[in-house]
C-alpha cells in the first residue's frame, strides 16, 4: 500500500462518526490481503512521524490548555492524521494555518477546551490482521520480522515552547484559542 491509497483509505471513513470511522475503517482493512494491512501500518507510523514536533506539543497545548500526558499528544497525533492530507501537510509544514480549517474553529467555539483524539486508529490494523489470520499479536511479529518496530508513543525532542515562542510561532492559533 503506498501512501496515497493509506490517505485514500483514512479519508474515506471522515464523514462517519468516531466510534464508526474506526470499525469501518478496520472492515476495509480487513477486506485487503495480510501484507496490505501491514503496509496500512507501516504509512501510519510514517506520516505519524513529522508530526512528533514541539510544534504539534504547543498546538496540543493551545487546543486543550493544562497537562499534556504522552498519550493525550500520541491520540492527537492521530486525530490530525484523521483530518486528512490536507491538514497533515499543514500540521507538518505550517501548523499556524490550521487556525482556517473548520475542525479547529469549532474547537475553538467550545465552552470545555479538550485535545481531541482518534485512539482507535492506533487499532484498525492489528484488529484487521487478526480478523483475517487468527493471530492476536500477528501484525507486530509481522512487523518486527521485517525489522520495524511500531512507536508506542510520542517522544519530541527539543525545548518546550514558552508561551511568548508559541504566540510568535502560531499566532493565529494563538488568537483563535485565547478567545
Amino acid at each position: 500500500m503506498n501512501v496515497n491509497a493509506f490517505w485514500e483509505l483514512v479519508e474515506s471513513t471522515r464523514a462517519t462518526s468516531p466510534c464508526d470511522r474506526a470499525e469501518q475503517l478496520t472492515e476495509r482493512l480487513a477486506q485487503l490481503p495480510p501484507d496490505e494491512v501491514r503496509e496500512f501500518q507501516l504509512r501510519l507510523d510514517e506520516v505519524r512521524a513529522p508530526l512528533d514536533t514541539m510544534a504539534t506539543v504547543a498546538l496540543a497545548k493551545l487546543v486543550g490548555p493544562g497537562f499534556l500526558s504522552d498519550d493525550t499528544l500520541w491520540y492527537f497525533h492521530a486525530w490530525l492524521i484523521g483530518l486528512g492530507r490536507d491538514a497533515h501537510r499543514l500540521a507538518v509544514h505550517d501548523p499556524d494555518a490550521l487556525a482556517d480549517l473548520p475542525e479547529f474553529r469549532a474547537l475553538a467555539a467550545r465552552a470545555e477546551r479538550f485535545v481531541p483524539d482518534w485512539e482507535a486508529l492506533d487499532y484498525c490494523a492489528a484488529q484487521a490482521w487478526e480478523e483475517l489470520t487468527g493471530e492476536e499479536d500477528g501484525l507486530e511479529e509481522s512487523l518486527l520480522a521485517q525489522g520495524h518496530e511500531s512507536p508506542l508513543n510520542a517522544e519530541p525532542e527539543g525545548e518546550l515552547w514558552t508561551a511568548e515562542q508559541t504566540a510568535a510561532r502560531l499566532p493565529k492559533l494563538t488568537a483563535l484559542f485565547a478567545s
